[in-house]
């Protein structure tokens, strides 16, 4: 869920009653913080629409690794067309015909980029991306773990504007 920017400034709300309630903070004080970080969620989601704004609704087709941007695509109206791992673990393994499968939905529908994570290899989106025979680009986004200090996507707001960016300039035409 922590892929929708309004998702978290609902989940902001209520860790701060949680942290009013059990560890006695100052409501007024925590109040104010979780205002603040929802006005910072507000603009977010604002930057993200306006980059989405940009790619067309017949490019808003989005693979990935597994289904973990499934409410990034829900909030901001893209299809998730195909999944690299099929299930939402990945400890799952892809067989072979479903790798043919989705490189056919790839080139049937023109995808033109296959979204990797920065928690794992590319290795095999890559592959996926070759076997396509197109021009097909692998982006690496910032999915379960933060980036590193210096990646742009070293806290929630910076790891979702950076993946908003990356998504934006794989996609727009």
């Amino acid at each position: 869920m922590w892929m929708d920017p309004e998702r978290m400034a609902t989940a902001a709300a209520i860790i701060g009653d949680a942290a009013v309630t059990y560890a006695d903070l100052d409501a007024d004080i925590v109040a104010e913080q979780v205002a603040a970080y929802q006005a910072e969620l507000a603009a977010l989601t604002a930057e993200m629409e306006a980059i989405f704004a940009e790619i067309p609704d017949s490019d808003r087709l989005l693979v990935t690794n597994h289904e973990a941007f499934g409410y990034l695509a829900d909030r901001f109206g893209f299809d998730i067309v195909g999944t690299i791992i099929p299930s939402g673990s990945n400890l799952a393994e892809p067989g072979a015909a479903s790798l043919a499968a989705l490189v056919a939905t790839i080139n049937e529908l023109g995808v033109r980029a296959i979204f990797a994570e920065n928690i794992s290899s590319t290795d095999l989106a890559e592959a996926l991306a070759r076997e396509t025979g197109n021009e097909v680009a692998v982006v690496e986004l910032f999915s379960d773990s933060l980036g590193e200090p210096g990646s742009g996507g070293e806290t929630y707001i910076g790891m979702m504007s950076a993946n908003a960016q990356r998504i934006g300039d794989a996609l727009r035409t």
